[in-house]
């Protein structure tokens, strides 16, 4: 009776050691087989956003150069959704790109790091600097536009703040010596609309950046004497956080 007692111990002992050599086998195994790979989606490819911050605002803050000449709308800086209203044929509208009105042969500079993806003629005689993510035609791209003398073409890689051309000299309301160019993110769709760059600046000059422009605001005003001319926003530079089509 002993002696089966002993064998039928033995044999779950046998049993039990068997199964835990399987089973340490079997772990040992999934631990060093290569992972199954999940795609996610980073953030900044959500569909409803750019997919690229802003490092730089298209020109220097230390472009700006006041003069008491006069200017078509009073400002060297016209904000995202600022009014222009109509005549010779072109309807009022809200202005769906910053403009900036600097010296002639001021630097225009990439406003995102991004490839180049085309450089249109513009119904001015000059160009737009057109960048995506990729380099391939999306639904969003980061424009630089009204200047003259490119610096890159198609395909060209550029990272923000790199010269990109120079600002145009078309006849937009600037004085003599000054010239205009414009910034924007253009979201494709149908119709295409254009959301404030100003909402998307990268982190790392963010604050800076809100900083020098409410210095640029105040400084103009108390130089033309005119204490209306900027408003205080939500985001500063924006006027409305409504897409604009165009």
């Amino acid at each position: 009776m002993l002696q089966k007692g002993f064998a039928s111990i033995l044999i779950v002992l046998i049993i039990l050691i068997v199964g835990g050599a399987v089973t340490f086998l079997l772990f040992k195994q999934s631990n060093t087989s290569k992972p199954e790979k999940i795609e996610t989606l980073p953030s900044s490819q959500n569909p409803d956003e750019p997919p690229l911050k802003l490092k730089s605002i298209g020109v220097e803050f230390s472009d700006f150069k006041f003069t008491k000449e006069k200017l078509q709308f009073g400002k060297l800086f016209m904000e995202y959704g600022f009014y222009i209203p109509g005549g010779n044929d072109n309807p009022a509208k809200n202005n769906p790109q910053p403009t900036f009105v600097v010296p002639l042969g001021t630097p225009v500079r990439s406003i995102v790091d991004g490839t180049v993806v085309a450089i249109p003629t513009l119904w001015s005689g000059d160009y737009s600097i057109q960048v995506t993510a990729n380099g391939k035609i999306e639904k969003w791209i980061y424009e630089t536009e009204h200047l003259i003398n490119p610096k890159v073409k198609v395909g060209d890689k550029v990272i923000a703040g790199q010269m990109v051309g120079e600002v145009s000299d078309f006849n937009h309301g600037a004085p003599t010596g000054f010239g205009t160019v414009e910034i924007g993110i253009l979201k494709g769709g149908n119709p295409p609309q254009h959301i404030c760059p100003f909402a998307y600046l990268d982190n790392s000059i963010k604050e800076e950046t809100f900083k020098k422009m409410g210095e640029l605001f105040r400084s103009w005003e108390d130089y033309v004497g005119n204490q209306s001319l900027y408003k205080d926003t939500a985001v500063p530079g924006c006027l409305t956080l409504d897409p604009i089509e165009g």
